[in-house]
């Protein structure tokens, strides 16, 4: 706890000069303020304030959607400040954030560093990707600030513009500060069990098949983990005299982070309706051994017939037959003259 109180005071020291910036005689004169930026909806989904924290594993990705808001003339204090809210008009601003380990940051919408335009009280969803490096020790904390700030007109081009500061930071809403920026502190936390097998809690196999593919999805979750071979073996009850017992092993590879379906391969060939079977895999690695094991239920269905006269079916048929008969029928027409 009082390492996540010291990193909390070291966060707040490396807030960007421009996240705290509040209005004053050194901002340029084209900063024209006609809006105001404040982070509507931070890193917690719920309106600010307040210093967010969450746990993640090596290798994964988290998303966050947060609101930036061109912050409604109502919100701002009164009193000494320059904002030309009372306008109401459209400004445009810019979206970007910092990871203090360096850790991978992503933004598709918008861009960093890519200006956009929101009317006055208007909200922006920002996309924002965090990705924790694969070299990350368990324990490890990364604090990620999220900003929204000026852009300005540069001859026939909008850029971005930190110079800017902010109007006034916090906004007020119902008393509620909302700040331009949020905070995310993020502890590592050890990986989940690299090998998972999933499968269907039941499977239906129309009767008469002979070869019914029942699914097993094997993956590997640890995003960081190199491909592993993974060995398998798939068996099942059977029912005496209708499904044939089986014994399948096999063996494949799979990438980190990814999955693969492997199947077993039931003979549902003279099988009733109603027959049920069990089966059963077995997952394992090579040295050191880890493994899995799950089952999967299979219920013996009539087959749905499927119908030879069908709307399209008719349709075509229709068709074919006009065709035919005026061929026919221009054939004769030719022949008598």
């Amino acid at each position: 706890m009082k390492k996540l109180f010291a990193l909390l005071a070291l966060t707040l020291l490396l807030v960007p000069a421009f996240v705290m910036a509040q209005p004053g005689t050194t901002v340029p004169s084209y900063c024209t303020w006609n809006g105001d930026p404040c982070m509507r909806y931070g890193f917690s989904g719920l309106t600010q304030p307040g210093v967010d924290y969450t746990t993640a594993y090596r290798g994964q990705t988290l998303a966050y959607e947060l609101g930036l808001q061109n912050a409604h003339s109502a919100w701002v204090p009164p009193t000494g400040l320059t904002c030309n809210l009372a306008l109401s008009i459209p400004d445009t601003f810019c979206f970007n954030a910092s990871s203090k380990g360096g850790w991978t940051l992503a933004s598709a919408d918008p861009d960093f560093e890519s200006p956009f335009v929101l009317g006055s009280g208007s909200v922006y969803w920002a996309v924002l990707d965090i990705t924790v490096p694969c070299d990350a020790p368990n324990g490890t904390l990364d604090t990620v600030i999220a900003w929204m700030y000026y852009a300005r007109v540069d001859g026939a081009n909008v850029v971005c513009a930190l110079e800017c500061g902010d109007c006034v930071n916090p906004n007020y809403r119902n008393s509620v500060p909302m700040w331009n920026a949020d905070t995310l502190i993020i502890e590592v936390v050890a990986s989940p069990p690299a090998l998972g097998v999933f499968q269907d809690t039941l499977t239906l196999v129309d009767r008469g098949q002979t070869q019914a593919y029942i699914p097993f999805t094997l993956c590997n979750q640890d995003d960081c983990a190199p491909p592993t071979l993974y060995s398998y073996n798939i068996t099942n009850v059977g029912v005496a005299g209708r499904i044939p017992v089986i014994n399948q092993t096999g063996s494949t590879t799979v990438d980190g982070g990814a999955c693969k379906d492997v199947y077993g391969i039931i003979d549902a060939g003279i099988a009733l309706e109603g027959d049920e079977d069990v089966l059963t895999i077995i997952v394992w690695t090579p040295e050191p051994v880890v493994y899995d094991t799950c089952v999967q239920v299979i219920n013996v269905i009539e087959p749905e017939p499927v119908p030879l006269f069908t709307v399209p079916v008719v349709t075509i048929l229709v068709l074919a037959l006009i065709l035919a008969a005026a061929v026919f029928m221009r054939r004769r027409a030719v022949s008598r003259a």
